[in-house]
C-alpha cells in the first residue's frame, strides 16, 4: 500500500479504504480507492469493506465531477504491479480540460484509455490531492 500512499498523494485514509491520487496524471483527476488491510483477492473483500467501497467510489466521483465534469469514468481492479487490492477510478473526457495552467487530454476518449504517462511535479500533486479532498462530500 505504501507505494500509492505519500504525503502528495493520500486523499483520505478512511476505515477500509484510502482514496489516493494516481501517480499518473494522463487523465485529470485519475484516482483510486486502496485497501486499507493487507488483501490480495478481491474476492476476499468483506460485506463491511464492499459497503463502504460503494460509498467511498460515490464520494471520490463527486469531488472530481464537481472540479472538473468528466463526461464518463472508468472504475477497474488492475492489481498487476501491486497485488493489494486497489480500485482505479478513471474520469474520461471528450475533450480537454485544463488546470493550474497545465492542458489535459484524453486522446483515447470512446475507446481503452492508452499508455501515455504524465507525472506532475510533487507540488502539483500536492495541490491536486488538495482540491480533491475539498470537494469530497
Amino acid at each position: 500500500m505504501a507505494l500509492y500512499l505519500t504525503p502528495e498523494t493520500l486523499i483520505e485514509e478512511g476505515r477500509f479504504w484510502a482514496l489516493a491520487l494516481n501517480l499518473n496524471q494522463n487523465l485529470l483527476g485519475k484516482t483510486m480507492l486502496v485497501a486499507t488491510r493487507p488483501v490480495e483477492s478481491v474476492t476476499a473483500l468483506t460485506e463491511p469493506e464492499w459497503l463502504d467501497l460503494r460509498t467511498q467510489m460515490a464520494r471520490l466521483t463527486a469531488a472530481v465531477t464537481a472540479l472538473w465534469q468528466p463526461d464518463q469514468f472508468n472504475h477497474a481492479f488492475l492489481m498487476n504491479a501491486d497485488a493489494q487490492v486497489h480500485l482505479h477510478v478513471v474520469p474520461r473526457y471528450r475533450a480537454a480540460r485544463t488546470w493550474r495552467g497545465m492542458t489535459f487530454e484524453d486522446p483515447h476518449w470512446g475507446e481503452l484509455y492508452g499508455k501515455e504517462q504524465n507525472f506532475l511535479p510533487g507540488a502539483d500533486l500536492a495541490a491536486l490531492t488538495a482540491a480533491i479532498r475539498s470537494h469530497l462530500p
